[in-house]
């Protein structure tokens, strides 16, 4: 009989895990919804002012999704490529080059384009070495963990890169950048622009959510069923 408690007891803790695990795991996403909620407010409500310089942005206390307009000189020798960006389902890269202004050394986003083919190779890109002026969107890049970026030094442009990281682009292009990226948002023949401020929406969050308080209830259920079968067959 010992050995049957010992045996009930074990399965009640590891089901009462599994089902807090996924219980946490859904109030997580409950959290994350909430946290998106409140950013697409603040998009709203930022996006919903006339734009700024680019200097002023900068000394605003959260920079972040202003739009900003600014006159620039570009370095079009040191473009940087993000890889693996989807558009239509089909696979590009987006182009980021090196601009100076009144504010400093800024990285541009200047928008989205495909990749010439399946090999690997690198699209021509070609940005203009005139002083301009610029509008878009402020941007700060987030690090991805699961994403490791393969390139340490670039000796040719463009250079291929996994995601942006300001500290990296700074060694690569020799330059000290800002810690902010301008993602272009004005329509162009060349760039497909696009400025996705929230990745994930938070109706997917909730959807996420659902799922895993649905997993916790049938892990419950099943559990417990295991477990009251278990001991009928000892009683």
């Amino acid at each position: 009989m010992n050995q049957v408690r010992a045996s009930k007891l074990i399965a009640i803790v590891i089901t009462s895990l599994c089902v807090m695990a996924m219980c946490s795991l859904g109030f997580w996403q409950l959290d994350r919804m909430a946290q998106k909620q409140q950013r697409i407010a603040s998009i709203t409500e930022k996006q919903g002012k006339e734009s700024v310089s680019l200097i002023d942005a900068l000394s605003m206390k959260e920079p972040e999704d202003r739009v900003v307009t600014f006159e620039g000189t570009p370095n079009g020798d040191k473009v940087l490529l993000l890889d693996n960006q989807i558009h239509e389902q089909r696979v590009g890269y987006d182009v980021l080059a090196p601009v100076q202004t009144n504010a400093g050394w800024v990285l541009v986003n200047y928008g989205w384009l495909p990749a010439p083919d399946l090999s690997r190779s690198l699209p021509a890109v070609k940005i203009s070495h005139h002083s301009q002026q610029f509008e878009g969107v402020v941007s700060q890049p987030s690090h991805n963990p699961l994403v490791k970026e393969t390139l340490t030094s670039a000796s040719r442009f463009p250079a291929r890169i996994q995601q942006i990281s300001i500290s990296t682009a700074s060694e690569l292009l020799s330059l000290n950048l800002l810690p902010y990226v301008v993602v272009l948002t004005a329509k162009n023949d060349l760039f497909v622009r696009r400025y996705n401020s929230v990745v994930m929406p938070p109706e997917k969050h909730l959807g996420y959510a659902i799922q895993w308080f649905g997993l916790a209830i049938a892990a419950a259920l099943i559990g417990g069923f295991a477990i009251m079968k278990k001991g009928r067959q000892y009683e």
